[in-house]
C-alpha cells in the first residue's frame, strides 16, 4: 500500500483534535476539551461551529473537559447524526451527544450506565478513543496503556444509548503486538465500498487513561473483510502504515482519527486530525493506493 501526503493544516484557532468526519461535502472536527465542533468544507475553511458547552475559555480544563475522543457518522431511523462520545475515563466522561446534521440539533445522552456495563464485562480501563458505524453495528475503540496494554473493540448496537441497560456488549481484543512499543487506538472509520475498518494509532508514555505521556510514532492500519470479522470474532489487522516513515510531516503528532472524504477501486482519499497535547489542532490531508 502507498501513502502519500496531499496536504497539512495547522489549526490554532481550534484545540485539541479527537475526532473527524466527513459527510455531505462537509468536515466535522472535534476536540477533547473543546467548546464546540468546528465544520469545515474538504479544503478545511470554515463553514460553522455547532456550539456544545457554554465556557468562558476556549479550553475546558482538564479536571471538568467531558474529554470528547469518539466521533461517528450515525445513520439511525432515516436520519444522519454526528455521534460525539465521551471516553469515560472518569465519571464526569460519559456524556453521548447526538447531533442531526441537517439541523444542528443536538440530544444529550448520560451513558455512564452502559459504560460501566462495559467495565463489569472486562475492561479494567475504560479510555474509549474512536467510534464508528459498520454496517448494523456500532463499533466502540477502547485504547491500550503501559498498564493495560491490550487495545479493545466493543461492538454493540447503533442506538445503544436508548436502552443502555440491555444493549449488547461485545468485547473484541485488538492484537498489535507483533508492532513496536505499546500502541493505543485513537480512532476508526468503515469503508463500505471495500468493507474495510481503517483505524488509527499512537505511542504515548503513559500509565493509564488519564494522564498525558510523551508521544511516539502514529499509525494507520486496515482490518480487510471487516464486518465478517467482527461478527465472527476473527479480528486480524493486515496492514499497519508507519505514517513518519511514510513523511517525516506526522513526526511529532499523535493521530487521533481518521475519515474517508472519496473512494475508488484501488484509492482513497483520506483527512486525519491530530494534536501534540498544546492545545492546537492539525489536519492532514492523504491519499492511500493499493
Amino acid at each position: 500500500m502507498k501513502l502519500n501526503l496531499l496536504d497539512y493544516k495547522e489549526l490554532r484557532s481550534y484545540p485539541s483534535g479527537s475526532g473527524i468526519e466527513f459527510h455531505d461535502d462537509k468536515i466535522y472536527i472535534v476536540g477533547d476539551d473543546a467548546t464546540s465542533v468546528l465544520v469545515t468544507n474538504t479544503r478545511w475553511k470554515k463553514l460553522e461551529e455547532i456550539n456544545l458547552f457554554e465556557s468562558a475559555e476556549k479550553r475546558i480544563s482538564k479536571k471538568l473537559k467531558a474529554d470528547l475522543e469518539a466521533t461517528a457518522i450515525l445513520h439511525l431511523d432515516g436520519r444522519v447524526y454526528l455521534l460525539v462520545m465521551g471516553s469515560g475515563s472518569k465519571d464526569n466522561r460519559a456524556k453521548a451527544i447526538l447531533i442531526d446534521t441537517e439541523t444542528n440539533k443536538k440530544t444529550e445522552f448520560d451513558c455512564t450506565n452502559f459504560y460501566q456495563r462495559i467495565r463489569t464485562a472486562g475492561i479494567a480501563d475504560l479510555n474509549i478513543e474512536g467510534a464508528t458505524q459498520v454496517s448494523d453495528c456500532l463499533v466502540f475503540c477502547n485504547r491500550a496503556n503501559k498498564t493495560h496494554p491490550d487495545n479493545h473493540f466493543i461492538v454493540t448496537s447503533l442506538d445503544f444509548f436508548r436502552d443502555q441497560q440491555n444493549a449488547p456488549i461485545d468485547i473484541q481484543k485488538v492484537d498489535l503486538s507483533e508492532y513496536e512499543d505499546t500502541m493505543g487506538l485513537s480512532g476508526a472509520c468503515y469503508s463500505y465500498k471495500h468493507d474495510w475498518l481503517l483505524f488509527t494509532t499512537s505511542i504515548e508514555d503513559t500509565a493509564d487513561s488519564y494522564h498525558d505521556g510523551v508521544i511516539g510514532k502514529s499509525y494507520l492500519g486496515v482490518i480487510e473483510d471487516a464486518y465478517r470479522k467482527i461478527i465472527t470474532h476473527r479480528l486480524r489487522v493486515n496492514e499497519l502504515i508507519d505514517l513518519p516513515a511514510t513523511n517525516k510531516k506526522f513526526n511529532g503528532y499523535k493521530i487521533e482519527s481518521v475519515c474517508i472524504q472519496s473512494e475508488r477501486k484501488h484509492a482513497m482519499k483520506l483527512h486525519l486530525v491530530a494534536d501534540n497535547d498544546t492545545g492546537v489542532s492539525y489536519l492532514f490531508k492523504i491519499r492511500i493506493k493499493f
